[in-house]
């Protein structure tokens, strides 16, 4: 019991805490709006990037491929000569190549600034070299054979290590190639990649294009990064709490099976949606409260005062049996309830006599009530059976076998001791077993042969797909005998391997009944067997049937009623 002012702190409190509870409903809301927002947002930011990037690297690799006939009139200028060099000092490549060298160093052409000389074998082994490639022992790619339509073939790639553009042309030489490494000029490439890095626009907080897991195009930098290391092919997003990285894959320039990749990683940071959030919903927080703590207050005080007055009214009524002089209530309703309630004394008594008729009535609607639960009861039991007979009608010739399922279920269960309501259950559900294969393609059930390894598995899945049928109030024992029926006591049924009592019982039952039923049951690929022989089978197994597969106390029972067992088979056989 509640007095007026603790009434008054009651509904207070309570209104604050629904004012709570809607505040973090809306935070909660709130929050999951602005993951969205940021997700499309940030997808839409890296596309916008992503386009501007292909153009980019389109526009730089058409643009470096411009003086191709520049390259091959060079390389044909002095190709005579150095080859005679070459073939004359080929004890000493080396003192040849930097001979070489100096010849095409004479007039090269204005957009690059150096050239180096390498002679290599056909698996990209470096025999002899100049300048940067004197310390290194293999290309990082291999020489491929010219063909037809590209006498010089060129490749654009970057100088090992570093974030220079050079063009790779080759040619034959003996059984070798000799490969010319033009160095392309940086201002060429370089400021419109570390223009594109810099143009950082809303969230993006960093622009990054490597050349591998830890070489840089856009910068002297040597940052391993794991997700490229990783292999990273297409594209991949990493997301943390507030910030997110889209990384993906390019092709700068391609000969034949020859690659040279990109990789774009744009990372964006939300920190400043959340310190705005944060401020936002604070403010939000305590405006509600001292909003609600005021009109709560203020439309509680009349109720209290009214309250408080009307409890005197009814002490008076108790004490004394009248109603004392009327009040001056704050509510138009409390004046009313006080008046309702001084008519209610005059007719208190009339209203027993309708109470005592409202009984019988009470009573009648119960007995209605019963009735129509039996009829439910009826109608349930009715859709079961409609319901097992459809998932019969894939695998069985008849629809015998739910009934003598259902017929003997009931009939060990009984046997069994179980309580009478469970009992029901069993007699009621036991016919929607193999309800789930339903969900099983026709061809597979129908099979008059073996099933393979692949259609076994997907007909063991009948247990798991009755759950989408009976996973639903009222039908807990039926999900258990249709989940559960494949499960062996020892632990080595399906579909999740319970063992012993873990088996809830109604569906140990349905399994030993559904397998007698099975083996005394005639198909197209079997012939069924005797009571005798089924029997024997289950009691003592016959390499496929175990009697481990079945509690011994269910075991008994049935060997002790097999007789009657038998007889109730026959009868509806």
């Amino acid at each position: 019991m509640y007095s007026s002012q603790q009434l008054k702190s009651l509904i207070l409190k309570k209104n604050i805490l629904i004012s709570v509870i809607v505040t973090i409903l809306f935070i909660v809301i709130f929050f999951v709006w602005m993951l969205w927002f940021i997700t499309k947002d940030s997808a839409q930011s890296f596309s916008t990037v992503d386009t501007s990037f292909q153009k980019m690297i389109s526009s730089v690799s058409e643009n470096l491929l411009l003086s191709e006939k520049t390259i091959e009139d060079h390389i044909n200028t002095n190709l005579s000569l150095a080859k005679q060099i070459l073939e004359s000092n080929d004890n000493n490549y080396k003192y040849s190549l930097e001979q070489v060298k100096k010849i095409y160093e004479t007039n090269l052409p204005e957009r690059y600034v150096d050239i180096d000389m390498i002679l290599s074998d056909k698996n990209g082994n470096i025999i002899s070299s100049t300048g940067f490639y004197s310390n290194y022992q293999k290309l990082h790619f291999t020489p491929t054979p010219s063909n037809e339509f590209d006498k010089y073939p060129k490749f654009i790639s970057f100088v090992p290590g570093t974030r220079r553009l050079v063009i790779y042309t080759w040619l034959k030489f003996q059984s070798n190639y000799l490969v010319f490494c033009f160095y392309i000029n940086p201002k060429i490439y370089i400021d419109i990649v570390e223009a594109f890095t810099n143009s950082k626009i809303g969230n993006i907080k960093e622009i990054a294009i490597y050349i591998n897991n830890k070489d840089r195009w856009d910068s002297n930098l040597k940052i391993p990064d794991k997700f490229i290391s990783s292999g990273l092919q297409g594209e991949n997003v990493v997301k943390t709490l507030l910030n997110i990285s889209f990384y993906k894959k390019y092709t700068l320039h391609r000969y034949e099976s020859l690659v040279t990749p990109l990789y774009l990683k744009v990372s964006m940071n939300y920190a400043n949606y959340l310190y705005i959030s944060i401020v936002f919903i604070l403010i939000f927080i305590i405006t509600v409260v001292i909003f609600t703590y005021l009109s709560s207050k203020s439309s509680i005080e009349p109720f209290a005062t009214d309250l408080a007055m009307l409890n005197t009214a009814v002490s008076e009524i108790g004490n004394k049996g009248v109603l004392p002089p009327a009040g001056d209530f704050k509510l138009a309703e409390s004046q009313q309830f006080y008046e309702t309630l001084s008519a209610m004394l005059e007719e208190l008594s009339a209203t027993m006599e309708e109470l005592e008729a409202t009984n019988e009535e009470l009573e009648r609607a119960y007995n209605d009530i019963a009735k129509k639960s039996e009829e439910f009861k009826s109608l349930l039991l009715n859709i079961s059976e409609r319901l097992a007979i459809i998932a019969e009608g894939y695998d069985e010739d008849t629809g015998q076998h739910i009934y003598r399922v259902k017929l003997l279920s009931g009939f060990l269960a009984e046997r069994l001791g179980l309580e009478e309501e469970k009992v029901e259950q069993i007699k009621m559900f036991a016919s929607l077993h193999d309800i789930g294969k339903i969900f099983v393609p026709k061809e597979i059930l129908q099979k008059p042969g073996k099933l393979t390894a692949e259609e076994w598995d997907i007909m063991r899945q009948h247990t798991i797909f009755a759950k989408r049928i009976l996973d639903v109030p009222g039908f807990e024992s039926a999900l258990n005998i249709a989940l559960y029926h494949h499960e062996n006591y020892d632990g080595t049924g399906y579909p999740f391997g319970l063992k012993g009592k873990e088996i809830p019982i109604d569906a140990h039952i349905v399994k030993l009944i559904d397998i007698y039923d099975a083996l005394r049951s005639s198909r197209p690929y079997k012939k069924g067997f005797t009571h005798e022989e089924a029997l024997k089978i289950i009691l003592e197994g016959d390499g496929r049937t175990s009697p481990q597969h079945f509690s011994p106390e269910l075991l008994r029972i049935f060997k002790e009623y097999a007789d009657e067992i038998n007889r109730l088979w026959e009868s509806i056989k």
